[in-house]
């Protein structure tokens, strides 16, 4: 009889579960078949790619600088110019970005050439020809896709020229996720700082897009990035990287602030738990607070509690969330108000487990 239950049971769960069951393998087989958007941003970045490997098509940036000369004089101040020297033509200087020019001045020498034999209607009309002007025409940054835009400039930087583990992970970053591309940040022709040829020093250039940072770097206990001490980029890899809010590292490991706060690495034989759990976050806002130590709250006492609380039943042994403070800890008295006072080894000690010393 208990098999025979038992056999109903498992029947009547199976006859319940086929329906939601086959709606989702149908779901998975027509997602596999389905293009992803990982393959739709490739095909994007495939065309923006498609430059000529053939010499022919390649006449060298010197005649770029007779019309160009503005963009070929900054362009000799940065460190692009290093391209001037690269063996393949397709990815010598300007030609290296915005493909072979050969069809390009061709097209212009000839508009020049009717225009001095007097030939001006005919110089006109083939300037006014909208199939002729785009064969000739280059490779704009400005009118790509911005996957596209990126996946140009990543040809080199994301392999062997410069510092190129900065960028392995642009691609997946939150700046390339949400369609922010190199040239937002930099600028090949008109930098204001020819190093990493930044459109604006830093913190400047980040604050066009955070905002909410730049009102938190003016409260009054702050990082010093408005003064200059630290930039951005010494927390945060901005081209990408696989931890939260794109950190250059983790709170389990070697965090950020460590590299900077050294005295609060340890290795201590005791340690404070969310030091190494939830990170310096856990109770320090990282960019500005209007509390001293950039400190989460202006009370202490009310800090330690969130985790330390004497609330009956909230903090009992095993939970997790760190053993409640003794019974004669009575913290309406002044004496227990703040916590520091008597473990001021907050963030860990060799000598004491409750880090009084």
């Amino acid at each position: 009889m208990r098999i025979l239950k038992l056999a109903l049971i498992l029947l009547f769960t199976a006859s319940v579960s086929m329906p939601f069951l086959s709606s989702k393998l149908v779901t998975l087989v027509r997602g596999a078949k389905s293009p992803q958007p990982v393959a739709a941003a490739a095909t994007v970045e495939a065309a923006a790619l498609h430059i000529s490997t053939n010499p022919a098509d390649y006449v060298g940036s010197s005649s770029c600088g007779e019309c160009h000369s503005n963009q070929a004089s900054f362009f000799a101040l940065t460190a692009h110019r290093k391209t001037q020297n690269f063996e393949k033509a397709e990815q010598r200087s300007c030609e290296a970005c915005h493909g072979g020019a050969k069809a390009h001045v061709e097209y212009y020498q000839t508009a020049q050439r009717l225009n001095k034999e007097g030939k001006e209607a005919e110089a006109q009309a083939l300037l006014s020809d909208e199939a002729k002007a785009k064969a000739a025409s280059m490779i704009s940054y400005t009118g790509l896709a911005p996957a596209a835009a990126s996946a140009l400039c990543l040809r080199c930087h994301e392999s062997t020229q410069g510092r190129s583990e900065e960028r392995f992970n642009f691609r997946r970053s939150e700046h390339g996720r949400h369609g922010v591309t190199c040239i937002d940040c930099h600028s090949s022709h008109s930098p204001k700082r020819t190093e990493f040829l930044l459109r604006d020093a830093q913190p400047d250039g980040c604050y066009k897009c955070h905002q909410d940072q730049k009102a938190s770097f003016a409260r009054p206990f702050h990082h010093k990035v408005p003064e200059g001490a630290i930039k951005c980029s010494d927390c945060h890899n901005q081209h990408g990287g696989f931890q939260a809010k794109q950190l250059r590292s983790w709170a389990g490991g070697d965090n950020s602030c460590l590299k900077c706060h050294t005295d609060k690495a340890g290795p201590f034989a005791f340690e404070h738990a969310p030091l190494k759990v939830e990170g310096c976050q856990a109770c320090h806002t990282p960019h500005g607070s209007t509390n001293a130590k950039l400190l989460k709250r202006s009370d202490t006492r009310f800090l330690c509690l969130e985790c330390h609380s004497n609330t009956p039943g909230l903090a009992a042994e095993g939970t997790g969330v760190g053993p409640p403070t003794p019974s004669f800890h009575d913290i309406t008295q002044l004496r227990f108000q703040n916590c520091t006072n008597c473990h001021f080894k907050i963030h860990g000690s060799n000598l004491d487990p409750f880090l009084r010393r």
